[in-house]
């Protein structure tokens, strides 16, 4: 993996963010980036309207959008175009010219753990997906599942017979989540128990990369707070307690990146090391943000509490990442298990 992005790689980054910081969030900045941009097919294959591009790119578009916060199901899709151009399964080919061109949403619901999701009878699937990000946009929904008493990957409509949708309340506005609930819902088989892995793997590390992107965001803002804003006629950042707390974050913030770029380079490179490193870099980019934004508002002082401040959207973005799929204690579970190291409790 090469540690320093390319010429290539740096105008998709400057891209992307010079677009985020024009457009007010809504539908419009939604179909620019996949109509003009066409970034929900970025690592999609050019036979289905795609760039063609790795994961890597994907992360560093992702990284972008953690940095604006951006309320649009980008991750969701963009993991689910690239699990599906990666299935040899009829239906995958229909579906993603309509994901890469912005007309279709979907998404990855992964179970905690997802090889004991409640199983299915055929092709007509029983159970309870929780927390679904981004499920109230959902047209398309991908889950692991076992179908047969086998694990797969499948496909169901979110708007076929037998499946219900809850919206459900959310501390962080901008990422909606839903539960489903399937009751002999309509199913199509994409991908065999190794595609339903990767395919958790790639989200988890989507989540990290996003994450990453977002706690560097507070950690810049803080900084640009505490070199203008003064106090007993000097800057904040001069004193010296606040620069050691800001050098432990900016530590904390780089680690986070590295790992979450690792991570999003073996979704594509490595598969089996990405086993370990995807939940491990979710786990480790969710608890860095978390510990940013947290400072972030500390470190603002009076105007890091106010609704007016942005401090406050980041806090609870990272305080919901941090739970999901499960929270802390399902990734060292499923670390453990990947590792081969004994059950943690």
């Amino acid at each position: 993996m090469d540690a320093l992005f390319g010429d290539e790689q740096r105008d998709l980054q400057r891209t992307v963010r010079d677009l985020l910081t024009r457009e007010d969030p809504g539908p419009a900045v939604w179909q620019r980036l996949c109509g003009e941009l066409g970034l929900t097919g970025i690592t999609v294959g050019e036979r289905h309207g795609g760039a063609g591009a790795t994961t890597v790119e994907l992360g560093i578009v992702l990284a972008e959008l953690g940095r604006a916060l951006t309320p649009v199901p980008f991750l969701q899709t963009a993991v689910a175009a690239t699990v599906l151009d990666r299935s040899d399964a009829p239906p995958a080919a229909e579906v993603l010219p309509a994901l890469v061109a912005g007309g279709l949403v979907a998404g990855l619901a992964t179970p905690a753990p997802p090889t004991r999701w409640p199983t299915g009878s055929g092709p007509a699937l029983t159970g309870v997906l929780d927390n679904v990000v981004d499920g109230p946009h959902l047209d398309l929904l991908l889950t692991p599942a076992v179908v047969d008493g086998a694990a797969v990957l499948v496909a169901v409509r979110t708007d076929a017979p037998g499946v219900t949708r809850t919206t459900l309340p959310t501390l962080d506005r901008s990422r909606p989540q839903a539960r489903f609930a399937l009751r002999g819902a309509p199913a199509v088989e994409i991908g065999d128990a190794a595609s339903a892995s990767r395919a958790t793997d790639l989200l988890l590390a989507a989540v990290a990369v996003e994450s990453a992107g977002a706690a560097r965001f507070c950690l810049d803002t803080t900084l640009a707070h505490l070199r203008t804003r003064e106090q007993f006629g000097r800057p904040l950042g001069t004193f010296q307690a606040l620069q050691h707390r800001c050098a432990d974050l900016a530590v904390l913030v780089e680690s986070a990146w590295a790992t979450a770029r690792h991570a999003m380079w073996a979704a594509d490179a490595d598969p089996a090391g990405a086993a370990v490193s995807a939940p491990l870099a979710k786990a480790y980019c969710a608890d860095a943000f978390r510990t940013v934004a947290g400072e972030m508002i500390q470190l603002h002082g009076g105007i890091g509490f106010t609704w007016e401040h942005p401090a406050h959207r980041y806090f609870k973005r990272a305080t919901s990442t941090d739970l999901l799929f499960g929270g802390r204690a399902w990734v060292r579970s499923v670390v453990a298990e990947r590792a081969g190291l004994p059950a943690v409790r």
